[in-house]
Parts: structure tokens; C-alpha cells; sequence
């Protein structure tokens, strides 16, 4: 079964960490950046085990500081909490900096809309209800 994923491209513009100073691009509705724990795993003694996870809400990119995170930059500023951001932005966390590139988000974001949408379909067709539950259940497999 096919799901459509947002995608989020960025370059790691400094880091000790020489294996990610690139571009990197994913596709996917969220993102952890860390040093132990996540979707991309730098090697900066600086980070948590997990530092941030950036993610894709309706047309916004947000960044999220993930437990035990004080702060982070935002184009040079100091911020502590969810910020929307947008290409052109840099986040510094740690030693480490990383420029948004450009982020598409898609309208079926995540597998629950796309499930949600497959069930108001079937409910609308007026399918009983047990057999909405054996295809929801079939969909899951």
C-alpha cells in the first residue's frame, strides 16, 4: 500500500561531525536529529541522544526541541520552544548548524488521515459495520 510523505531537504552547513556536512533529503512528515536516537545520527558531544525533530503540520515546518533541550538557534537567536521555520532558515543545536532548504508537505500526510479518509469512504457506501473492520484490519497487514 502507497502513502504520500511530506519532504524536508536540508544541508548540514557546520558540524565536528564531517560524514554530515551535506545536503539530505527526506520524505517523511517528521524528522529526529540526534546523537544516538533518530532519523539522522550526528556525532557531536555537544547533543542529547535525541535534540530535535523537525516535522511537517498542513502547509508549516516546525522544529521541536525533544526532552532535556534548553535551547537552540534560530537564524543566530536563541529559542526554547516549537518555532515555525522556512527555507533559508538555520537551526544550530550543539556544534552543529543546518540551513532548510525548501520542505513540500502533501495532503495525505500520515497514514491516519489516509486511514480516516478509507473509512468515511466505506461508512459513506453504507458498508456494515463488521466489514468496515475487516478491511480497516486488511489495510493494517
Amino acid at each position: 500500500m502507497y502513502y504520500n510523505f511530506s519532504m524536508i531537504n536540508f544541508e548540514i552547513i557546520e558540524s565536528p561531525d564531517a560524514n554530515v556536512k551535506t545536503a539530505f533529503k527526506y520524505f517523511k512528515n517528521d524528522l529526529y536529529l540526534g546523537r544516538e536516537l533518530g532519523d539522522l545520527l550526528i556525532q557531536d558531544s555537544s547533543l542529547l541522544p535525541s535534540q530535535l525533530m523537525i516535522e511537517i503540520v498542513d502547509q508549516e515546518l516546525l522544529v521541536h526541541p525533544q526532552k532535556g533541550v534548553d535551547s537552540y538557534l534560530l537564524n543566530g537567536k536563541r529559542a526554547t520552544s516549537i518555532r515555525k521555520v522556512k527555507a533559508g532558515d538555520t537551526i544550530g543545536f550543539g556544534k552543529t548548524v543546518l540551513k532548510i532548504l525548501d520542505f513540500a508537505p502533501t495532503p495525505d500526510r500520515t497514514k491516519k488521515t489516509f486511514l480516516n479518509n478509507k473509512l468515511t469512504s466505506m461508512i459513506e457506501k453504507e458498508s456494515p459495520r463488521i466489514s468496515v473492520i475487516e478491511k480497516i484490519s486488511q489495510m493494517m497487514k
